[in-house]
């Protein structure tokens, strides 16, 4: 989804383009590529990261200069980033060879014994936190090693060590960016599909899925009635679940999900500037000194709006010039919050007011005077917009009890041609893994229309 205002143009969810693979298998499918529909380009530094006021590291796209500022975490912190890494790597090869690109329907499937060798070496019964300790002394270094699991929905205490691979997308792979942002390999897709006929119905919110003897028959929508051979759900499934099918068709009611962690809220600010920011780069962090804490307030028992969380800042117009008017930044700002505190004009305002200081405070940057374009959106904007479940952004978190075989199905079990993919589906949640859960969805159909002939 894109965002437009004023000349300025922002991804309304700011995302990071990793894991080119699961993009490029998708294009190789539909017997493309992604160049021959939109350019991308490889950041560096790859991301900024503020400790506090004045107080940041780059991480580099090379390697060799990552393992130098390790260095400086603490003694010998290059060469046990370059272990961690290495490990990082073998789990990434591992799961996305074993794992990944493979759909889980019953618990023999788990039992496979190479995929029970090869499960051992990802460390799937070790949380993170303790698998990173195992490695860094330095708070500084553990944090940059356990930051990606929170933008997969989970906490590094809860998350099993297997995401410590996200390490290896990271260093090894590189983050890339596609130019023009995200909405261009939206519009990828749209193009592709509709030159291979595929009809596209605008603005049609799906109101009903009618089943008739365990069969989805049609698809009710704003726009009318649609006969359907078979059903794709892409839509947040709690909602496809408990929404749009009878009591008596639901796989997954709503006892399924009270039971469920469900990942963070995100609390997002969207500004266009009139100057542009130097001490920015395309993707920024800010880690809080008190990491546990916060983690607490987002995941815990102690839920509340924090007061010092870490965030995430992009200024994507860094790096394509196309996305402001001459002269300006787009700017988007995102914290993680739990999908259990009120969220309402009042609340976003003040707490708007709050995360503007802490930004300014810590990057140095005075932005409030140079705003054109503002917009603030939470919970309340994903369950109205994508009827998201209790508003979070995330779907379910990816802990350990909600991995694989622990997920939603990409198949109803009530439904005979009713099928599912996204971000609750394996393999979870961020943009390369739900192109991957599409994946399997697809192939999940292609088997079923050829056992039936």
């Amino acid at each position: 989804m894109v965002y437009k205002s004023k000349g300025y143009t922002f991804d309304m969810g700011p995302s990071w383009y990793m894991m080119l693979e699961a993009f490029e298998n998708i294009f190789q499918l539909l017997g493309t590529s992604s160049g021959e529909h939109y350019n991308t380009i490889r950041l560096d530094p790859s991301y900024r990261v503020f400790f506090g006021p004045g107080d940041f590291v780059d991480i580099s796209d090379d390697v060799e200069k990552n393992i130098t500022l390790f260095d400086t975490f603490e003694e010998g912190g290059g060469a046990k980033l370059q272990k961690y890494l290495d490990a990082s790597k073998e789990k990434y090869e591992i799961a996305m060879d074993n794992f990944i690109y493979k759909d889980y329907w019953h618990f023999w499937d788990f039992l496979d014994k190479t995929l029970i060798f090869k499960g051992i070496k990802l460390r799937i019964f070790q949380n993170l936190g303790k698998y990173a300790k195992r490695y860094f002394n330095s708070e500084r270094a553990r944090k940059i090693m356990q930051y990606h699991v929170a933008f997969v929905g989970a906490a590094p205490p809860t998350s099993p060590a297997i995401y410590s691979m996200l390490a290896h997308c990271d260093m090894n792979l590189g983050i890339w960016y596609p130019v023009g942002g995200f909405g261009s390999i939206v519009s990828a897709f749209e193009n592709i599909a509709k030159e291979n006929g595929v009809e596209i119905k605008y603005r049609a919110e799906v109101k009903e899925i009618e089943v008739e003897d365990k069969h989805a028959r049609k698809v009710i929508s704003s726009k009318g009635s649609h006969d359907a051979d078979l059903v794709l759900n892409t839509a947040e499934l709690p909602h496809c679940e408990m929404n749009l099918l009878e009591d008596r068709y639901q796989s997954y009611p709503e006892k399924y999900w009270k039971k469920k962690t469900i990942a963070p809220a995100t609390f997002l600010i969207f500004l266009g500037l009139d100057k542009k920011l130097d001490k920015l780069e395309h993707h920024n962090f800010y880690f809080n000194e008190d990491w546990d804490r916060y983690f607490d307030e987002v995941f815990g028992k102690n839920v509340k709006w924090p007061d010092d969380p870490s965030m995430y800042i992009s200024v994507p117009s860094r790096s394509d010039e196309s996305l402001a008017p001459p002269g300006g930044e787009t700017m988007t700002i995102l914290v993680l919050v739990s999908p259990d505190i009120n969220d309402d004009d009042n609340t976003r305002d003040e707490y708007y007011e709050k995360i503007m200081d802490l930004v300014e405070k810590v990057t140095g940057e005075k932005i409030r005077d140079s705003i054109v374009v503002k917009k603030v959106i939470a919970h309340d904007h994903f369950a109205g917009t994508f009827h998201a479940y209790r508003g979070t952004a995330l779907g379910l978190a990816n802990t350990l009890r909600q991995t694989a075989l622990f997920r939603p199905h990409h198949k109803s079990k009530k439904v005979k041609n009713l099928y599912h993919a996204g971000q609750y589906t394996h393999p979870g949640v961020g943009v390369p893994v739900t192109l991957i859960s599409a994946q399997l969805a697809c192939q999940k159909i292609m088997k079923d229309i050829e056992k039936e002939g």
